[in-house]
């Protein structure tokens, strides 16, 4: 099987892409059906919050998944991507891990791509080899979470920020995660530290020696401090565009991942320090080798279903053929999603048993 993936980064222009945020399963099902009229090879469509994305046992074209998004593909050129062969198929598995995301080690898109396989098996674009690879990078995902802490934070950076602010400084740190309380730890040393958690019943983890404002009153107290530090992980910008006048001639940093303050702060940030990051390296170090192993444990299964010819892979094969076929009559039928879901799953579940019947039948 070669392996192709082609994508859209969302990271690169978050409010381009904000309308594909927070989809539900009638999304996915769309995009499939849209997408199955334009590709003939098997191919699983995959929506994160970081990324849109094929992955196909052929090679697709970018701009079929740019206009069934919506998207202007001249707008969006720049943020496109391609991955091919060996390289397509060790990144799903890094890609499950997390440590490929902006916000470095995360799990949530173990969820994504569950959601992905399904919609892609309901809708009949998935072959019993792109259902694996999901199921087996989903497994290696849990695994790798379940052996070490992924959501790391190095204290090399914390250390740089506090040496290009100085002494004598009032520094107002937003966040309460572990960047947040360890670069408080290294500003304390000389300065004035103040933090602002989203959630202040969280207040029990500022170090001792900071102060803390609630985090409503941010903005109005924001005049007050030489340097602001963003360590949140939130999804949401703790100060916006419009805030700028706040902030516009004081040190600002943004630690966060992915990046909390809006781009045109100019904020300092992580990759902006040029610091050596050994914890994250030790976690990619580990995660790569593991995905190895798990490539290399997909590839015998792959080598084996293929001698073997599998009766129930068969059976699934042509399940999702079959459905894949009748992909325009049950759009033409017109239900709502929950009943068109139901009807794509006991189609599929027919015509997998009787194909298992038929293809055991004439082994016998």
């Amino acid at each position: 099987m070669e392996l192709y993936s082609a994508g859209i980064d969302f990271t690169l222009s978050p409010e381009l892409f904000s309308h594909l945020q927070n989809r539900d399963g009638s999304f996915l099902m769309h995009i499939h059906s849209v997408l199955l009229r334009r590709f003939r090879f098997p191919f699983i469509f995959l929506l994160t919050c970081d990324r849109a994305e094929v992955i196909a046992e052929g090679k697709p074209s970018i701009e079929p998944l740019e206009r069934a998004l919506s998207l202007n593909p001249a707008a969006v050129k720049q943020f496109r991507y391609e991955y091919e062969g060996d390289e397509a198929l060790s990144r799903i598995f890094l890609l499950s891990s997390g440590v490929l995301s902006p916000l470095f080690g995360e799990d949530t898109i173990q969820s994504q791509m569950t959601a992905a396989a399904e919609a892609a098996s309901l809708s009949g674009t998935a072959s019993p080899a792109l259902r694996k690879l999901f199921s087996s990078a989903v497994a290696f995902s849990k695994s790798i979470h379940t052996e070490m802490n992924t959501r790391v934070f190095d204290r090399t950076i914390a250390e740089e920020v506090a040496r290009r602010i100085g002494k004598g400084r009032s520094v107002l740190i937003i966040g309460s995660g572990e960047g947040a309380r360890i670069a408080a730890e290294c500003l304390l040393p000389g300065n004035s530290v103040t933090m602002t958690l989203r959630d202040d019943t969280k207040t029990f983890l500022i170090p001792p020696g900071a102060g803390h404002i609630p985090y409503d009153s941010r903005r109005e107290s924001i005049g007050a401090f030489d340097a602001v530090v963003s360590a949140s992980s939130g999804l949401y910008h703790t100060l916006e565009e419009n805030d700028w006048p706040l902030v516009e001639r004081k040190l600002l940093f943004d630690l966060s991942s992915p990046t909390d303050l809006p781009s045109s702060f100019n904020a300092i940030r992580v990759e902006d320090l040029s610091v050596p990051l050994p914890e994250r390296e030790k976690v990619i170090a580990a995660v790569r080798a593991g995905a190895e192993r798990a490539v290399s444990e997909f590839r015998a299964w792959k080598k084996k279903a293929e001698i073997a010819g599998s009766v129930h892979e068969r059976a699934e094969s042509i399940a999702s053929n079959s459905i894949r076929r009748s992909a325009d009559a049950i759009s033409s039928l017109r239900l709502d999603a929950e009943k068109e879901k139901a009807l794509r799953e006991d189609l599929y579940e027919n015509i997998r048993k009787a194909a298992v019947s038929e293809l055991i039948a004439r082994k016998s």
